[in-house]
């Protein structure tokens, strides 16, 4: 494995970038780059990453990321399977360490301060991470998830927080039985529900349709939105990308 990715050259002016598929990934700026889509947020940001990176025995999952993260603002990592995004999510959520680089979340130093920073970051469901158990309900993973806040809402209260997240159909609903679109969703909700400075979400997209995953990106835009959070999430489409405030692009080494 090389010890730097290849870069992958910005669109040449003129040229009409790719809109869907793997094409969509074969033109953009380099890896490690980021690029902020819309207007700018004031004030210090959120989460702020300088030269991040990961080493591992195998090589770099990620290496030389800057990223900049406000409240009420959504930035995407974008990349192939395979390209460092679930590694660079669960850094920058401080649910691992990165070998090079600066990394504050807050008013924390990561990763000296990594267990203390964690705490102010909501996650996401990441697949064997924090998966649910097949036999809950909806209902009763966000209940026990309250729970873990030392808070114990009555019934109404739970499914009042579930219509929120547009889920108030699927209270009795089984984990196992769920659409793949309404468990990304109840694990959006459950990321929420310690009322978290910033969330982090992966995976958008896998046996979803183009528009359930634009579906779930406008559910966390406005998520930051309306509750003032800085929101992560990672995402392989461009146009997904395109929807969020900014975007962090990463490839494989030797791409």
């Amino acid at each position: 494995m090389q010890e730097k990715p290849a870069t992958i050259e910005p669109w040449v002016d003129g040229a009409k970038p790719p809109s869907k598929g793997a094409d969509a990934l074969q033109m953009r700026p380099e890896s490690g780059t980021f690029v902020r889509e819309g207007a700018t947020f004031a004030g210090a940001p959120y989460i702020s990453a300088r030269g991040l990176g990961l080493k591992t025995y195998a090589g770099y999952a990620y290496r030389e990321v800057d990223v900049d993260v406000h409240k009420g603002e959504l930035v995407a990592v974008r990349g192939r399977n395979g390209s460092g995004k679930t590694a660079l999510l669960l850094t920058l959520a401080g649910r691992m360490k990165q070998t090079e680089g600066t990394l504050n979340v807050g008013e924390f130093e990561l990763p000296r301060q990594r267990s203390k920073a964690e705490r102010h970051v909501g996650l996401g469901l990441f697949s064997g991470l924090n998966d649910l158990q097949d036999s809950l309900t909806a209902a009763y993973a966000l209940g026990a998830e309250f729970e873990l806040y030392g808070r114990k809402p009555r019934r109404e209260a739970v499914t009042d927080y579930l219509r929120q997240w547009q889920l108030g159909d699927v209270a009795n609903v089984r984990v196992k039985d769920l659409t793949s679109q309404k468990l990304a969703q109840l694990g959006i909700a459950l990321a929420f529900v310690g009322e978290p400075d910033a969330v982090v979400v992966d995976d958008v997209e896998s046996q979803l349709t183009m528009s359930q995953s634009e579906a779930l990106v406008d559910l966390l835009l406005d998520a930051a939105r309306t509750r003032n959070v800085a929101v992560v999430v990672g995402v392989v489409e461009r146009d997904l990308a395109a929807m969020a405030d900014a975007t962090v692009y990463l490839s494989k080494d030797g791409e």
